[in-house]
């Protein structure tokens, strides 16, 4: 056995939302890298120290998008995992997961830009996107376990 689709096969129909959850999980990885040289090189934030509040300063949004997403990458991963083990429907989960890494896309480029406003605007909306996409994953997660 090389793998675990190997034995156990039926994991091949969850291969599309496994490989947003390892894309994701590498994503979160590089925005902690970038927080380095995009929010510490010009001495805006000082690391840890509370958070400078600016959102008009690139250092703060690189941060808080960092931030968001360690914060939000877990509640995903559980739920994508304990769908996939209750046997939720392939599709469910890969469409969902999809729709959540869309949105986190999205998201993360509004807030990187520094586009729109601060609440109620286009990042607002992906995030709810994103929480909706989530939320469906867990909810379908819990309704296959009983």
């Amino acid at each position: 056995m090389e793998n675990l689709f190997e034995a156990a096969p039926f994991l091949n129909a969850y291969r599309p939302g496994l490989t947003i959850v390892a894309a994701l999980s590498l994503i979160v990885l590089v925005q902690n890298f970038l927080t380095a040289p995009l929010a510490f090189a010009k001495e805006e934030q000082i690391p840890g120290m509370p958070l400078q509040y600016d959102h008009t300063k690139l250092s703060f949004r690189a941060v808080r998008t960092y931030q968001n997403s360690a914060e939000s990458f877990p509640a995903f991963l559980a739920a994508v995992l304990i769908a996939i083990i209750a046997g939720v429907s392939p599709l469910l989960v890969n469409v969902a997961a999809g729709i959540y890494l869309a949105a986190r896309l999205l998201f993360w480029g509004v807030y990187y830009a520094g586009v729109g406003r601060v609440a109620g605007g286009p990042r607002t909306i992906a995030f709810v996107v994103c929480l909706l996409a989530n939320i469906v994953i867990a909810v379908a997660a819990l309704i296959a376990l009983y």
